[in-house]
């Protein structure tokens, strides 16, 4: 039995594209931080001394840049937020970084172009003005926009 479309579409999100493990050489506790990037955000999870863990989630939305301080043999990530936030996370192999800061600028760019729904509805309305839709497949469309954006 296959699960509903909605669950499915749940757990594509849910897995991880990319995962990057902090080196145990530049970890400050006995577990490294550690980067997972998925398909709608980027979580980064820093362990803490007694059985604690502090995990930053951040939506592609949110990300304003994301910089690469490459060295000899490791590397480090930096993710900044648009509110003056984000996190680094040092000591990660080269090829690693690098890969991640490809995928992350893939996915970043690509959220990042798509149409805001004020623009959306102004390309519908001009569509309906010059006779190209009718009021019914306006408001159709005009529903669509709205649930994508939501």
């Amino acid at each position: 039995m296959f699960p509903p479309a909605d669950a499915a579409g749940a757990a594509a999100d849910q897995r991880a594209l990319l995962s990057l493990r902090q080196s145990r050489l530049f970890a400050h506790s006995p577990s490294p931080e550690t980067i997972t990037v998925y398909s709608d955000r980027v979580e980064y999870a820093r362990p803490g001394l007694v059985a604690r863990r502090r995990t930053v989630t951040i939506r592609y939305e949110q990300v304003s840049q994301v910089t690469l301080d490459r060295r000899l043999i490791w590397s480090a990530l930096a993710v900044e937020t648009t509110g003056g936030g984000g996190f680094v996370i040092d000591g990660v192999r080269r090829p690693d970084a690098d890969a991640a800061k490809t995928k992350l600028d893939q996915l970043i760019a690509g959220v990042h172009a798509r149409e805001s729904v004020a623009e959306a509805l102004e390309r519908l309305s001009r569509l309906r003005e010059n006779g190209l839709l009718t009021d019914f497949e306006y408001a159709a469309a005009k529903g669509a926009v709205f649930r994508s954006a939501a």
